[in-house]
């Protein structure tokens, strides 16, 4: 019968925690979700063809790409909570976030 007291269980806790790959994916999971089996359907009934299509995602891609570098640079220059609302606010003053950014994050 195996031992199954306490001190036989050490290794037995759960991490708290997602590393980089993790939260790759799950951002990633959650973009191929929502637009490959929502929005397909619309833009291609709007490009006309498959090529055009791809030439889309591949463009909307590439401009995700550069928002995300650029939103990860801002995160670098300003490691403080808050997220777009530190970054507008230091950009626009408080005036400036309430005008932009604050009834969107209500």
């Amino acid at each position: 019968m195996p031992d199954t007291t306490n001190a036989a269980r050490t290794d037995d806790k759960f991490v708290q925690g997602l590393g980089l790959l993790d939260s790759i994916m799950i951002v990633a999971g959650s973009m191929i979700g929502s637009g490959i089996f929502i929005v397909s359907a619309d833009i291609s009934r709007q490009v006309g063809s498959a090529g055009w299509l791809l030439v889309a995602w591949l463009f909307t891609g590439a401009l995700t790409l550069i928002g995300a570098l650029g939103y990860g640079e801002l995160a670098a220059m300003m490691p403080r909570a808050g997220g777009q609302y530190v970054y507008l606010r230091e950009a626009y003053s408080r005036s400036g976030v309430f005008s932009t950014a604050g009834p969107c994050s209500w």
